[in-house]
């Protein structure tokens, strides 16, 4: 009898792409991951209720962004909306059609889910961090829960909440791509978690959104508008106050400290040393210490 899951699990994937559907069945009939299927969206077919994301009032684009970008945002937004909406219960696995899964993905998930905060929004699942993090409880012999101190990109699966659904929902215009917003908590506010190593390796098959629908748009706005619409001229800010926030004072300086000798030691050594850093840290519950 396959295993408990406590969790839904929406499938992102456009009605053309069988063989990459194929690929994702096989990979979750081996992690015993029951699933739903959600139909992709193309960058020249958003729906009505998600355009003023993307466009004006007058149909012109306020991005920048490919028109494949534009239909990979939409589709991650359409199922966020689903989750916002508690349609699919509570937790909810988002996941794109181009991954490999480790063998005990299932198992991880839900011993995740056990192990995390109250407060949880968002716990990210195919993200190699390139920067120190805090683990906040132990999965397994081999995968910790853990705090970034930089959240790296990928959006390739992820498990999330109806609140945190909700507030990646109520920001405006989007002016940067579904990966790089996500990986920034400090304009949505996301109680932001992640599994090291993750248990999900994304990217590997050709992307469609690079083959297909590469051209960009038209640019509707100007880059300094864009920038103001990304909130880049308070990107500094917002950022250091949000990691203090999120890691803790001691947890962010003790990142702060890795990063730096990571970066001096690095060329020396040859490989990153924040993973034998990560040991110091004690996995705990309360982690914002």
């Amino acid at each position: 009898m396959p295993p408990t899951q406590n969790f839904s699990a929406l499938l992102l994937n456009l009605d053309r792409d069988v063989e990459r559907r194929g690929h994702m069945e096989k990979q979750l009939a081996k992690a015993q991951v029951a699933f739903t299927r959600q139909s992709g969206i193309l960058g020249e077919a958003v729906p009505d209720d998600l355009r003023s994301y993307f466009y004006d009032a007058q149909g012109l684009p306020k991005t920048t962004m490919k028109r494949g970008e534009i239909g990979c945002y939409a589709s991650h937004l359409r199922a966020l909306k689903r989750v916002a909406s508690k349609e699919l219960g509570g937790a909810v696995l988002i996941m794109e059609d181009d991954l490999e899964l480790v063998p005990d993905f299932l198992d991880i998930l839900r011993t995740a889910l056990l192990a995390v905060q109250p407060n949880w929004d968002i716990i990210r699942l195919s993200c190699p961090p390139r920067r120190a993090y805090a683990p906040v409880a132990r999965l397994d012999a081999a995968h910790v829960l853990a705090r970034y101190s930089k959240i790296p990109n990928s959006a390739g699966a992820y498990l999330v909440t109806p609140a945190g659904a909700q507030k990646f929902l109520q920001r405006g215009v989007r002016g940067l791509t579904f990966d790089d917003d996500l990986r920034r908590p400090w304009f949505h506010r996301m109680e932001t978690f992640g599994v090291i190593p993750p248990p999900a390796k994304a990217g590997v098959l050709k992307s469609t959104i690079d083959a297909i629908e590469a051209g960009r748009f038209d640019k509707g706005i100007s880059s300094r508008a864009e920038r103001l619409v990304r909130g880049d001229h308070l990107y500094a800010f917002k950022r250091l106050a949000y990691n203090i926030s999120n890691l803790g004072p001691m947890n962010w300086l003790a990142c702060s400290v890795i990063n730096l000798v990571d970066m001096l030691a690095k060329p020396i050594l040859g490989h990153s040393i924040i993973h034998v850093a990560a040991r110091y840290f004690p996995a705990r519950r309360n982690d914002k210490r």
